[in-house]
């Protein structure tokens, strides 16, 4: 069994190195305009790998995430509420969860079926 990440465990190798790996990959990704402060991009992959819990799954999210934000010209901002997102749903089953927010939406617009079809395409299509 893995142990358990926790909050001070972030700032010590393998850690940190993802970290700063993955926060370097969003920085110099070609991204709209929209810059955050580079503690808030530490911040929000920090978070997500506490929630995920899992180096390897952290990865793939962040990846998953740029590709689809360069692929559709998206902005960090944009990037920061996906991977809040998928932290918030990871270990959930993302289709119900996705179908479970659409439903509780009442009347749904195009805005809504846009941010839908980005969630359920992330990690099946190859921008």
């Amino acid at each position: 069994m893995n142990r358990r990440i926790y909050p001070d465990d972030l700032v010590t190798s393998p850690y940190k190195e993802l970290i700063q790996t993955l926060v370097f990959q969003w920085v110099t990704a070609d991204l709209p305009a929209g810059v955050m402060a580079y503690d808030d991009y530490i911040m929000d992959i920090r978070t997500l790998l506490l929630t995920t819990q899992n180096p390897e799954r952290t990865t793939t999210i962040v990846k998953a995430v740029l590709t689809q934000a360069i692929a559709l010209n998206k902005t960090s901002f944009w990037v920061e509420q996906e991977l809040k997102f998928e932290g918030m749903i990871d270990g959930a089953d993302r289709n119900d969860f996705l179908l479970l927010e659409l439903s509780q939406a009442g009347e749904v617009d195009d805005t809504m079926l846009d941010i839908y079809n980005e969630r359920v395409n992330r990690f099946t299509t190859n921008f």
